[in-house]
């Protein structure tokens, strides 16, 4: 079946799933306590800013975080199912908010329920390249969505899994590991697109300088 993709472009998506990621944590009361680089590249706040300010009121997860939050409508294509109250399970969908440059930019966000009384860890990365992987996409084909998958179905899944604490930001080892275990108990962050799943592949934040020039690789793939 056709994908809607060039022939080619999977395989620069794949490539693209290697993608500096906005991480934050927000307590049970949808509070941030943590709040990383790239989240302050992708939003525009500072961690200082950014902690102790309500989660929903800085990323656009609205029905993926507090357990008493209530529920809104968000992309109909987003993962989860809507209700009254925030699901207990991972939700992920997308988001078109206004840059700190001032540009449109297009977000793939993922969250997790921490457990008990322990509030959610928000995913997000910039989605503006991976629509289109530097080749012309059919306006009628797919997009890339968020998604989640079991790590161990990919060829570096132990990889994937030992790499993942190295992004929590400003976190104890015994924090990082525990959110990491609750992650991939739910389902790793994935890129899907047609009958593909490409896994982000986690990088730690590079200074700012490096980051436009890792961009504007980024855009050629």
């Amino acid at each position: 079946m056709d994908s809607g993709f060039p022939p080619a472009l999977p395989h620069r998506i794949a490539a693209a799933g290697r993608i500096p990621l906005g991480v934050a944590v927000v307590d049970r009361h949808g509070i941030v306590s943590h709040w990383s680089a790239g989240a302050r590249q992708l939003f525009g706040h500072s961690a200082p800013e950014a902690v102790g300010r309500l989660g929903g009121d800085l990323m656009p997860v609205s029905g993926g975080l507090a357990a008493a939050e209530p529920s809104r409508a968000h992309d109909a294509a987003a993962h989860g199912a809507g209700g009254t109250r925030a699901p207990a399970h991972p939700a992920a969908g997308r988001a078109t908010v206004h840059a700190p440059d001032g540009a449109r930019t297009d977000i793939l966000w993922w969250t997790y329920p921490l457990g008990a009384a322990r509030g959610h860890l928000v995913l997000a990365a910039d989605g503006r390249g991976l629509t289109r992987g530097g080749s012309p996409v059919s306006p009628s084909g797919p997009r890339v969505m968020p998604g989640f998958a079991r790590h161990t179905r990919f060829p570096d899944g132990r990889g994937l899994a030992e790499r993942l604490p190295s992004i929590m930001p400003a976190m104890s080892r015994s924090e990082a590991a525990r959110i990491t275990a609750r992650v991939l108990e739910l389902g790793y962050p994935v890129l899907e697109f047609s009958h593909h799943q490409v896994p982000l592949t986690p990088v730690r934040q590079v200074p700012r300088q490096a980051g436009r020039a890792c961009a504007v690789n980024a855009a050629s793939l």
